[in-house]
Order: structure tokens, then sequence, then C-alpha cells
């Protein structure tokens, strides 16, 4: 198990304290274990480079949190490296503390007796969180960060094919199969073949007459079997 990443607040000063941690991928993996995620951190650490300044006993926390995970290609299953580069922007409060001896009033972070009473924070402080008001604990804050930042569909590249079947990966063409051709439709597959340009109404009743030929029947031609026409039945 990794020590958490601590700093006193007493060592922050007013100023600012500027701060270079490596986020080590044994942290990284035990940081997100139970996140549920495939991820796996990769061969190289992480960095959380920032600044913690203090006003009274209130934290600002500010920096950007710089790792690399491999994640399972969405379209072929390979692993993917995956960098996420994720900003920290928050301001952390001391949780208050009720005495139950001095009516309920706030007491000072090391009385004893102090209990932890329940904080909340509405929507609009979404970037506010609390600390013990001792010692500021930034394990949990980058792991959120990081996780907001993790793709819902990693790729290896933009250019995946996907999955491959078996004996067609790049730089194997295929060979098409030829179809089954129907033999009554084979001299109309010998005159398509034969043709470059356009097909004439002419071509097309020759090559309709050698299928009904090669089909053992006698080519008919069908005549103009309508009636005489209106004005001519009108003149009758």
């Amino acid at each position: 198990m990794t020590a958490p990443i601590s700093i006193p607040a007493i060592d922050i000063p007013i100023e600012g304290l500027a701060v270079e941690l490596e986020l080590t991928p044994g942290w990284l993996e035990a940081t997100l274990a139970d996140a549920g995620i495939d991820a796996q951190p990769g061969d190289e650490s992480g960095t959380f480079s920032g600044r913690l300044s203090r006003s009274g006993q209130d934290i600002v926390v500010r920096g950007r949190v710089r790792v690399r995970f491999l994640l399972p290609c969405v379209r072929c299953l390979e692993p993917a490296a995956v960098p996420v580069d994720a900003e920290v922007s928050l301001l952390l409060q001391p949780v208050p503390r009720a005495d139950t001896r001095n009516g309920g009033r706030r007491s000072s972070p090391g009385q004893a007796g102090a209990v932890v009473a329940d904080y909340e924070f509405s929507a609009g402080e979404a970037a506010r969180d609390v600390y013990d008001g001792e010692t500021v604990v930034l394990d949990p804050f980058l792991r959120e960060a990081i996780l907001l930042e993790m793709p819902s569909f990693p790729l290896c590249s933009e250019s995946c094919p996907g999955i491959v079947a078996p004996g067609s990966g790049p730089g194997l063409v295929a060979t098409p199969v030829p179809a089954e051709i129907d033999p009554r439709l084979a001299p109309l597959e010998a005159f398509r073949a034969e043709s470059d340009g356009p097909v004439t109404i002419a071509q097309l009743v020759e090559a309709s007459g050698a299928r009904s030929t090669s089909m053992g029947r006698k080519p008919v031609l069908r005549a103009n079997r309508r009636g005489p026409s209106r004005a001519k039945r009108n003149k009758k």
C-alpha cells in the first residue's frame, strides 16, 4: 500500500507553496483499483504540478495532473496508450467541528472530545471540498480529476480498422470468389463482358434471342395487341 500524498497545512505559507509530485505506476494502480475501469498505468510515472496557497484555514489548490494509461481500444481491443491531462482547481475548507461540552460551539481543531459534523455543498460549490484542518491529503482529489478526464471510447489510432478477420490483415488482398452464373443467363453475361459502350435495343434483342435459343425455345416477337385506337373506334 502506497503512502498518501499529504501536506501539513501549517507548512503552506500565505504566499503559496509550489509542489512537483511524482505519481508512480504503483500509486496510480492502487488509487484506481476500485474505479471499475480496465486501465493499466504506463511504465513512466505521472506528475502533478501545482501550487497550494492559504488564507486563514482555507487552502486553495491549483495545478495539473499528467499521466498515461493503457486502455483497450474500443475497435480492435488492443492496448492503447492514452494520455490524461487533467486540471485541478478547488478550495478546501476545514471541517466544522462541534464540542458536546460547550453547547455545540465550534472548538479548536485539536480540542479533545470534538466530533466531526456533517458538511454538505450545493451544486454551485462543486469546486469546494473539505479537509481535517491540519493536513491536506491530495490523493482523492487527484483521483477524481483523473477519472473525470478518462476517455469513454479510447482508440489506438483514429484510423484503426477494428478487429481484423484471420487471413485478411493489412497488406493481404482477398481473392474475389466468382459467383455462379445461371446457365440461362450465360449469353447475356457474355454479351455484357464483350460490350464496351452503350447497349442498343437491337443488341438486347439479339442477346435475348440467343438466350431463348440456348434454352431450346424459339424467340417470339410480341406484336402490339392493343385494339384499334380511340379515334378509329369513334369513326366506326
